[in-house]
């Protein structure tokens, strides 16, 4: 776990008499280092070289992007601004001026980091809290040389985690007893959804996993959780003895069967109909595939679907 350095951590001194954060044509965009943070804000650097600013209910901060540029932000209760300022330039129009729904008391938090791999930090923005804080979600804005992309090029990431080496984003939300993970891979410097899943019991994952344009490229139900998920692979169930299992076209019991398997089958389940009395597997050797009725599964202890 990485010990980040507080190199800025500001005090009651430098909070304005008003209790409001100056905004940008009241800032001196300075060197001196305790003018960057002012209320209730601190400016941490990691050792990975990202940089995340946490802003206090009244505080406002500034990060240099480069020699004469730097990035302000400033907060008011719930309102939210960011500003990429030139220095000895003009006021700039924002870059996003919102309100946030979040925990008053707590604090906002901003992030520099090269989410998409491309050399050139982002912008990922904290705009609200669910789950009694448990999910935070950030919106994101995909860096230029110049600052940044005013559109948001992914909106609601909850709790994201940058994976440089794989060059992956991985997000985690937590919803009633569920978890849901999202994986995110690089297309033409944009992130784009590959995979995401959901708990369907103790060790069991559902995923489904998507190209760069949204279709749905396979589907599996899997205790295999590798550390990479292209390396998962589906749960493998073997059907009881008995008659041979009819295979269905469709979940429902007055489709056309397409064959049937077997007892003792080796199955790799997909997916369950939205009823859950069927689930799609298909044969471990042959590759047929079907509805079978989940009665006949020889389905995991405590697995929920």
């Amino acid at each position: 776990m990485f010990a980040p350095l507080i190199i800025i951590v500001a005090t009651l001194a430098f909070v304005p008499a008003s209790s409001q954060p100056a905004f940008a044509d009241d800032m001196d965009l300075s060197d001196n280092p305790f003018e960057n943070a002012i209320g209730a804000a601190a400016i941490l650097e990691l050792p990975s070289g990202e940089t995340r600013i946490h802003l206090g209910p009244d505080s406002r901060a500034q990060v240099a992007l480069d020699e004469d540029t730097y990035l302000v932000l400033l907060r008011s209760g719930k309102h939210f601004e960011a500003i990429v300022q030139a220095r000895n330039s003009p006021p700039a129009a924002p870059l996003f001026d919102l309100v946030v729904t979040t925990l008053p008391h707590q604090t906002l938090e901003a992030r520099l980091s090269d989410v998409n791999f491309d050399g050139i930090r982002d912008l990922l923005v904290e705009t609200q809290v669910g789950y009694g804080g448990v999910n935070v979600f950030f919106d994101l804005y995909l860096g230029t040389q110049s600052g940044f992309e005013t559109d948001i090029a992914e909106q609601g990431l909850s709790n994201p985690e940058i994976d440089q080496d794989r060059k992956q984003i991985t997000t985690m939300m937590r919803s009633g007893p569920s978890w849901y993970r999202d994986i995110y891979l690089i297309s033409n410097r944009r992130p784009y959804r590959f995979m995401t899943t959901t708990a369907a019991g103790r060790g069991i994952s559902y995923a489904r996993f998507l190209s760069d344009d949204g279709q749905l490229q396979r589907e599996m139900i899997t205790d295999a959780v590798q550390e990479d998920p292209r390396d998962w692979q589906p749960l493998q169930l073997i059907l009881p003895g008995g008659a041979p299992y009819p295979l269905r076209g469709e979940p429902d019991d007055a489709s056309a069967t397409s064959g049937a398997l077997p007892d003792g089958s080796t199955i790799l389940l997909r997916r369950f109909s939205e009823d859950r009395r069927f689930a799609l597997v298909e044969h471990s050797k042959n590759r047929m595939t079907g509805w079978l009725k989940t009665d006949w599964l020889p389905l995991p202890d405590g697995m929920r679907f």
